[in-house]
């Protein structure tokens, strides 16, 4: 394995596990930091802050920067960038990314009845505190020309013991054919071209040096291999992937974190 010096980490069930840390993840830091490489973490929560994930982390003993963890938050910003204060954004679940846009000074809208300015936008975000209201007068906006704004586009959300309804879900009844809308939608989570924007300004036009890690080739090795950098697949040691019929096939791949310690530390002695 090539010698990096910007590594992007997935952190969401890759190298935490709800309030766990995965096995060998302090290890692979800790032998990163000694190496003076540049970590970055990818996260998906819509719920907590960045200051917040990064007190999470502490607490379970991963010591990060707020300037290392790439949040929803960049995504939407890279999205909306200027004309954040001149559109009007309706968003569906996320409290939290309500709060960082009317930090940034956005329009803010809560029912579909309120007066707006600029172009309507619907943000889908979906958290466990969405509403069904929330739904319906999202609904009615989109009859109205909004334009759908989708941050996961996955039908799907694997838990440890359950499956979850995702964004893709809600997106789909939103533009099925009954519902009688002519929806325009834009999707800007991984691997979204605002999303490699985001990526971009941490690579540094250092492209041969940068590699994402991550367990998703939908959206982890996609967004990597979409800006231009090296990518490894970790299968985490039970989740089978056919890369027989895959075009653009991850760099590397190894089961678990544990593997990639073990070639990192080979590589440090050789």
């Amino acid at each position: 394995m090539k010698d990096y010096k910007i590594y992007f980490f997935h952190l969401d069930g890759l190298l935490t596990n709800r309030n766990l840390i995965t096995p060998y993840t302090y290890e692979v830091m800790n032998l990163l930091k000694k190496q003076n490489k540049k970590v970055f973490y990818l996260t998906n929560q819509l719920e907590r802050s960045g200051a917040k994930i990064k007190k999470q982390l502490e607490s379970l003993g991963l010591k990060v920067a707020l300037n290392q963890l790439i949040t929803p938050i960049h995504a939407i910003q890279e999205y909306f960038g200027d004309k954040t204060r001149s559109v009007s954004i309706f968003i569906v679940g996320s409290e939290l990314i309500k709060d960082e846009l009317r930090k940034k000074g956005s329009h803010i809208i809560e029912t579909s009845s309120e007066k707006t300015k600029g172009e309507v936008y619907v943000l889908l975000a979906l958290s466990n505190n969405m509403e069904y209201e929330q739904l319906q007068q999202s609904f009615f906006l989109l009859q109205r020309g909004a334009k759908l704004v989708i941050l996961n586009p996955d039908l799907l959300c694997s838990t440890t013991n359950r499956t979850l309804l995702d964004s893709g879900s809600i997106a789909r009844v939103y533009m099925s054919e009954q519902s009688m809308t002519n929806v325009k939608k834009d999707i800007i989570g991984k691997p979204s071209i605002w999303m490699q924007q985001v990526l971009l300004r941490k690579v540094h036009n250092q492209h041969g040096r940068a590699v994402m890690i991550g367990a998703s080739l939908t959206s982890d090795i996609a967004i990597g291999q979409a800006i231009g950098i090296d990518t490894i697949l970790l299968t985490s040691g039970h989740t089978v992937f056919d890369l027989d019929g895959v075009k653009q096939k991850p760099t590397y791949v190894f089961p678990e974190i544990k593997d990639l310690y073990y070639e990192i530390k080979g590589r440090e002695l050789v």
